[in-house]
């Protein structure tokens, strides 16, 4: 008994000297935990931003929480985001090791998860090669033809709406980053990659593998007892490989051949007709990360503006009669209708604070010994940015759970604060913020504005018919399955004949730019 004793004594010291470094500066204030486990025990595996801003109440917005001695700092203001991940941003870059879904599935070595380095930045690079503004009007081409694909599909099948708005999504990224004209979400390259990306997902849920717990766990044998998570791993990552190679030398063949679409892969086999094998992987892995970043959130983003404007007739009618003053009846909306849609856009800000696709930023990792209203972060921490409290601070946004799109139009005669873009929290912070918010934040504006201009959206309810609940498990939350009414307005006529004139525009287009 007297040696258990000593032991509890033992790890309870140890646990307390980590606390302070030899000046004595502490780590930041946060829950009391277990000696050697620390608070893994009082983490939740859902909704854990949800759990961080209570802490941050008590705490404050800079906190500490540990597991098994692994030191992770929430964030939870505003403030403490701008200051340490944004202004220094050069030791506040890099990614933690995530053992189960980075190191044994290969997530690891896709540029949203891969180590701050040289590799990263020409990684961000190529994609900012592709989603700019001098690439605009092709990519608004082709998010304007899919858009206008979308409304005769929920005009048909209105039930399946669901379906039609992953498929839009997909389909947009698919033909920017491969050429790849897909038909239906029961496409097989589709149906591959969106399974990896629900493996992915699953992999990152908080608590779902020990290994993520335990990382020495990454070094035992394959065939050991209990070890069956690393054929899981390495599974996952010969599909994901396989995947990204197929789609790779699909589109050299086609440029070969001559009949490649304009895309990102076909461009950069063009540029570089003869790589090398590490450029060559650096060329497939950026051209699939297009989908893997950005297609279930903005899948879960649409979904969300749906759920809105269907709950407050009031906000949809506004933005329906704003897109009827601005576009007319005569054809469908316009990505460079945007900045003539200033309510809309509101909308769609709103869209993304209630309830935001990612509450919690994608891990950072601080690289040096940092110093913080005289509290330590230490090297090797997981940072973590609180972006749900950020959006739900009543100082930055008043009556936070209210969905008020007014906040943030101009000031009224009372002189009423304009509340902070959301959108400046919701795509990362720093140097990893996503280098496809251009692409992804244009989908959503032309999918919404479209099914607004041709359609009413009422009755938004869970499938049992009650209140829609958010998914929280993961890295990304969205709606639990829902369902909704999709009806064509009296507002608008001729509309088939201005989805046929769009598409016959967009095949011209195409054809002209393979010539």
């Amino acid at each position: 008994m007297i040696f258990l004793q000593l032991g509890c004594f033992f790890f309870a010291f140890v646990v307390y000297k980590l606390a302070y470094d030899r000046r004595g500066a502490p780590l930041p204030p946060g829950p009391r935990g277990l000696p050697v486990l620390g608070n893994a025990l009082q983490v939740p595996t859902a909704f854990s931003w949800l759990k961080f801003t209570e802490w941050a109440k008590t705490y404050g917005d800079v906190i500490h929480v540990s597991a098994l001695q692994c030191s992770f700092i929430i964030l939870s203001s505003r403030e403490a985001i701008t200051d340490l991940l944004e202004k220094r941003g050069a030791i506040y870059s890099d990614r933690p090791i995530i053992p189960m879904a980075g190191e044994l599935a290969g997530s690891a070595k896709h540029t949203p998860l891969m180590q701050y380095g040289d590799r990263h930045k020409e990684g961000r690079k190529l994609i900012l090669g592709m989603i700019n503004v001098r690439n605009a009007p092709m990519l608004h081409a082709i998010q304007e033809a899919k858009a206008a694909q979308l409304v005769s599909r929920l005009a048909q099948d209105p039930s399946n709406f669901s379906r039609h708005i992953r498929w839009l999504v997909a389909s947009v990224v698919l033909q920017i980053t491969h050429g790849l004209i897909i038909d239906s979400c029961d496409d097989p390259h589709l149906r591959t990659v969106q399974e990896g990306m629900d493996e992915f997902s699953r992999m990152t849920a908080p608590g779902a593998y020990l290994v993520d717990s335990l990382p020495f766990l990454m070094h035992i044998p394959e065939w050991i007892p209990g070890a069956g998570f690393k054929k899981e791993a390495r599974e996952h990552e010969e599909r994901d490989t396989k995947i990204m190679e197929e789609l790779w030398n699909l589109v050299k063949e086609q440029v070969a051949q001559g009949t490649a679409l304009p895309s990102f892969a076909a461009e950069l086999i063009q540029k570089n007709p003869d790589p090398s094998s590490d450029e060559e992987d650096m060329y497939s892995r950026n051209a699939i990360a297009f989908f893997s970043a950005g297609s279930d959130t903005t899948v879960s983003v649409i979904n969300s503006f749906l759920i809105i404007v269907a709950q407050h007739p009031e906000i949809q009618r506004r933005a329906q009669s704003e897109i009827d003053q601005v576009v007319g009846h005569a054809r469908l909306p316009k990505l460079s209708d945007r900045k003539d849609l200033p309510y809309l856009n509101a909308v769609l800000k709103e869209a993304h604070r209630i309830n935001p696709v990612g509450p919690l930023s994608l891990p950072h990792k601080v690289r040096q010994d940092d110093n913080y209203r005289g509290y330590r972060i230490p090297a090797g921490a997981t940072v973590l940015g609180n972006t749900w409290a950020i959006m739900h601070d009543p100082a930055l946004y008043p009556d936070p759970h209210k969905v008020h799109p007014e906040r943030y139009l101009t000031p009224n005669e009372g002189g009423e604060k304009i509340n902070p873009d959301p959108r400046d929290f919701a795509f990362g912070y720093g140097r990893r913020v996503c280098p496809g918010q251009m692409l992804a934040e244009g989908t959503f504006f032309i999918a919404a504005a479209a099914i607004l201009s041709v359609f009413s959206v009422s009755d938004a309810v869970s499938l049992d018919g009650a209140e829609i609940n958010y998914e929280g498990g993961g890295i990304i939350s969205h709606p639990c399955p829902f369902r909704c009414n999709i009806t064509p307005s009296r507002r608008r006529r001729g509309t088939s004949n201005c989805i046929s004139l769009t598409c016959t525009q967009w095949l011209i287009l195409s054809i002209l730019r393979c010539i």
